[in-house]
């Protein structure tokens, strides 16, 4: 009897001991996935960067130069009457298809341009749309990555995002929108058959309602930035990027002054070499916080405190604070001009303690100090301080130094300009002197050759 009592109690032991690990294993996979940040409803306090790392190890660098494609969209004009033209959708398309090529390490013939003031088998109709696409899910690299870029109109309709190509007959029924917008679910079915496993997508298409008065706001929502997001868990995509131009709930503007959206405006210059450290790097999460901080600031100087866009990211799979986007300057120019294959992204070589010696070809010029002699009257000297402040100094051949002339400079890699309120400079490397030249407030040409100083 005790031995049949030791059993009963055994099986009962293991009976619950096999209930709890069920249990325990029903929670595991019922226990809610980590999903990107992407804000639930608008909020004017949005993260520097919405990042989630779903992946084990995140990506720190993209693939390699000749892997590297972008289809590239920008429509200004429709046309369905309906629907409002806009100003700068084509521009932000040909600016942003210029940077990649010279700063971010996109070959020229990877970068498709569909926009409005393209020849006709360059412009954004649907049929064009969908036949690049097309293309590149049966020739793409499956180890590569897809830059997908839409500036213009946007809609949701029927829970379903769209977006407008330049032939799209606006209307509040889903079924005509599915046949002559583009449903945004298509753009990802192409982008997953493909089997590409990288991808970016930069959305500047909530700016004003598509098919009512111009001034009236089309204000992003959360169904529509749903369509744009992959599942790297389940390995649609092995890592992906989706910039969005504004927050849920606020709509996109144009620059008119730049003929721009104020997103895409921003993010060119960012990835020119605003948003670089001090190595001339652009990384994903530098040019986030960069669109985050410029694009608002630009916006309410423009046109008020009363208007607010302020963009935002969804990031998985990817090392934001190491991703590298671009290369600013004369650097990025090199990264633009490489041969297909890895692109080399070390940091130059710091210059020896002799500072600007001829063997030097360029440098950045902050910080230092440059003469010039002999010109007529004596020694011109060149103060590159911070900031982009200039001071301009002439030291007479006898006497006290004349009183130093405040200026400014600026650089873009072997180019240095600067200007006094007596005269204007544009001035060249060449092994280690600038040659530069200019004119004075009297109209006298001026050549001059400035040597660096010894520190």
């Amino acid at each position: 009897m005790k031995r049949n009592t030791f059993t009963r109690r055994d099986a009962t032991k293991r009976r619950l001991a096999v209930s709890f690990a069920l249990l325990s294993l029903l929670a595991v996979f019922n226990a809610p996935a980590p999903r990107a940040q992407t804000p639930a409803k608008p909020s004017a306090e949005l993260p520097s960067s919405a990042v989630a790392q779903a992946n084990t190890v995140a990506l720190r660098a993209l693939p390699a130069k000749g892997k590297r494609y972008a289809l590239i969209i920008g429509v200004d004009k429709y046309a369905d009457t309906q629907i409002t033209t806009l100003g700068g959708a084509s521009n932000d398309a040909r600016s942003l298809a210029g940077a990649l090529t010279r700063y971010a390490g996109f070959p020229a013939d990877q970068v498709i341009l569909l926009a409005s003031d393209q020849p006709a088998e360059r412009q954004p109709t649907r049929g064009n749309i969908l036949r690049r696409l097309s293309n590149l899910a049966t020739d793409f690299p499956k180890d590569g990555l897809l830059l997908f870029s839409f500036a213009g109109h946007g809609m949701e309709r029927g829970g379903q995002a769209f977006l407008l190509p330049s032939d799209a007959q606006v209307s509040d029924d889903a079924a005509l929108l599915e046949q002559t917008a583009v449903n945004v679910q298509i753009v990802k079915d192409w982008v997953k058959r493909s089997g590409v496993r990288q991808v970016l997508m930069l959305l500047d298409a909530c700016r004003n309602d598509p098919g009512g008065r111009a001034d009236a706001d089309n204000p992003l929502t959360e169904t529509y930035t749903r369509g744009f997001n992959f599942n790297t868990r389940n390995r649609d995509v092995e890592a992906f990027v989706t910039l969005y131009a504004t927050a849920i709930g606020n709509r996109a503007y144009e620059y008119k002054e730049k003929h721009q959206g104020y997103f895409t405006w921003a993010l060119v210059e960012g990835l020119k070499g605003a948003a670089a450290n001090e190595r001339g790097e652009v990384t994903l999460d530098a040019l986030v916080k960069y669109l985050q901080d410029r694009v608002p600031k630009q916006v309410r100087l423009d046109l008020g405190a009363g208007k607010v866009q302020r963009p935002f990211a969804v990031i998985e799979g990817y090392k934001a604070d190491e991703l590298v986007l671009s290369v600013a300057g004369e650097r990025g120019l090199t990264v633009g001009q490489a041969t297909v294959g890895d692109v080399d992204l070390t940091p130059p070589a710091e210059p020896s303690e002799d500072k600007g010696g001829r063997t030097a070809s360029y440098y950045d010029v902050e910080g230092t100090t440059w003469t010039a002699k002999p010109i007529t009257g004596g020694t011109s000297v060149l103060e590159f301080q911070k900031g982009g402040k200039l001071a301009y100094t002439l030291i007479p051949e006898r006497g006290d130094a004349n009183p130093s002339l405040k200026g400014t400079w600026r650089q873009e890699g072997k180019s240095v300009s600067w200007a006094t309120a007596r005269a204007v400079f544009d001035c060249t490397f060449d092994e280690g002197v600038m040659r530069c030249e200019g004119e004075n407030i009297e109209g006298v040409k001026i050549k001059l050759t400035y040597y660096p100083k010894r520190q």
